[in-house]
């Protein structure tokens, strides 16, 4: 959960943390009128019939406290057209790919801190691919950030678009970007590729924020991120 805050993540770590094979059933509690059970009817069905209830976000803090995913590994600055960034670089444990943070102006502690999340993109960060909106999606970013004179561009450097491939009718095909769909589909079966929550949230609390102003085009509920002590106040729309 460290990586990706899912409840899918959350089984496997649950049983593993209590010494047990790392592996875990889901399901759905529904209410009477078919309706998904919330917190408060959750709660209800516990006391009822003596279980144990834990939230993502508690399994998260108490991991926080005992283990980490990412570290801090070096520093230094960017000049871009927009300002000068200073930048870090943070590497993951999980499979040791580096990740860069770039802040502009003085963001530690700061309450509502401006942030973009971006997920590598070869084909439009590094080739200003037409089939997507990701280089524009950067240079807005940046300006708007130094605009509003602090804030966190979180590059996330996965595998993403241009390196991801997919087996596809007896071939491998390269993942790309297009605007009608941010999320590239691997089959009508599979679930679009995620951002790992978890590993831009350990970042994000590394260099001292709390309260975060997301800036983003595709508004969502992001899940788990109180366990690292990060709260979306609003979230941005961005004009490219």
């Amino acid at each position: 959960m460290l990586v990706r805050c899912g409840q899918t993540e959350a089984a496997v770590d649950l049983a593993k943390l209590a010494g047990l094979a790392p592996g875990g059933v889901i399901c759905e509690i529904m209410n009477d009128d078919g309706t998904m059970s919330r917190v408060p009817q959750l709660v209800e069905f516990c006391k009822k019939f003596d279980l144990k209830m834990i939230s993502v976000a508690e399994l998260i803090r108490y991991r926080m406290q005992i283990e980490r995913v990412v570290e801090r590994e070096a520093s230094g600055v960017i000049n871009t057209p927009q300002g000068t960034f200073k930048t870090v670089r943070y590497v993951s444990r999980v499979n040791g790919e580096a990740h860069l943070a770039l802040i502009y102006g003085d963001v530690m502690g700061k309450p509502d801190v401006l942030v973009r999340v971006h997920s590598h993109c070869v084909y439009g960060d590094v080739f200003h691919s037409l089939d997507c909106d990701c280089q524009a999606t950067i240079s807005a970013s940046l300006a708007a950030i130094v605009k509003q004179g602090a804030g966190v561009f979180l590059y996330l450097h996965q595998a993403g678009s241009g390196l991801s491939t997919v087996w596809r009718e007896g071939k491998h095909e390269i993942i790309g970007h297009n605007r009608d769909r941010s999320k590239y589909l691997l089959s009508d079966r599979q679930q679009p590729l995620q951002h790992e929550t978890g590993l831009g949230a350990q970042i994000l609390s590394d260099l001292g924020l709390t309260t975060i102003r997301l800036l983003t085009n595709h508004p969502r509920k992001v899940v788990g991120l109180e366990g690292f002590g990060i709260q979306i106040s609003t979230q941005v729309p961005l004009t490219l």
